[in-house]
């Protein structure tokens, strides 16, 4: 296999390489979102023989599932360098906003991973972003439960697949989001975190749903600001480093709060809150 064709949330995402692109389709969720055509919207090359200049250091964070710690930096041309652990390495420069570099990758952890940052980094330039959430389709409308990792995502969304009908989960850790025809829009990806729900769909967004634990259940519409402070934080998280990435970040998150309404749930993990959410945001369309 020379190359592989992914189409994802509408962007075709070519992968081509040597021993890692055999090693990228093992990944799961990657197959199933296989397809053909000549044209790629983003070109992913991997196995390159990448060598890390001297950079500025803009942000750093722990990969969630790679058990190492990913440093953010840019060199002297204002091109990103991404260093997963100590040998991982992606390139990528909005000289070329379409093609994203990786070197070869031994860590299975890393490399889906880095595939991930690959499609973050070029699809904000075509107005994609993946979006930290648990996501439940109701009725042929995706709700996105929003919140810091631990807060009960999963189980809210679990919740509304025991309880409501005509239910299904579309993705449970990173959907990805756009404005499709000019109406905000959640796709199912190849990254799910540690729930294999690798689903091809989209789904009109009927709302945001910010989660935090509470003694019982209560839910408030959040105003213009407060919804912008309740998406931004599951947005990728080294654009909050990044001035330019910023910019874009900022005035699509503006978009998809002008036509989505955003709520606060405070919330029990139980029957209760589920139908309170369900009720509030489904009553009021």
């Amino acid at each position: 296999m020379a190359d592989a064709l992914l189409h994802v949330a509408d962007l075709a995402v070519r992968l081509s390489g040597g021993a890692s692109l055999g090693h990228a389709m093992m990944i799961p969720g990657m197959r199933e979102f296989l397809g053909t055509g000549a044209e790629a919207d983003i070109e992913v090359r991997l196995d390159q023989p990448l060598v890390q200049p001297e950079c500025r250091i803009i942000h750093q964070f722990e990969i969630a599932d790679g058990n190492a710690r990913c440093r953010v930096g840019m060199d002297a041309d204002g091109t990103y360098w991404y260093r997963f652990g100590e040998e991982s390495l992606l390139r990528y420069s909005e000289r070329s906003p379409r093609v994203v570099e990786l070197n070869t990758m031994t860590e299975a952890s890393h490399l889906r991973f880095a595939l991930w940052v690959a499609y973050a980094l070029a699809g904000l330039r075509q107005g994609r972003v993946p979006v930290h959430s648990s996501v439940v389709v109701c009725d042929g409308r995706a709700v996105m439960c929003l919140g810091e990792s631990g807060t009960g995502k999963s189980t809210h969304t679990r919740l509304w697949l025991q309880h409501m009908e005509n239910t299904h989960l579309l993705n449970d850790d990173s959907p990805i989001v756009a404005l499709r025809d000019g109406i905000p829009t959640a796709y199912g990806s190849p990254w799910s975190g540690k729930t294999h729900c690798y689903r091809p769909e989209r789904y009109p967004i009927a709302a945001l749903l910010r989660l935090e634990q509470r003694p019982e259940n209560s839910i408030r519409r959040l105003g213009t600001i407060e919804a912008f402070a309740a998406l931004h934080p599951s947005c990728p998280p080294s654009f909050a480093k990044d001035e330019r990435s910023m910019d874009l970040l900022c005035d699509f998150i503006s978009h998809i709060i002008g036509h989505v309404p955003a709520y606060r749930l405070g919330c029990l993990p139980d029957e209760g809150a589920a139908r309170l959410s369900h009720d509030t945001i489904f009553g009021s369309l």
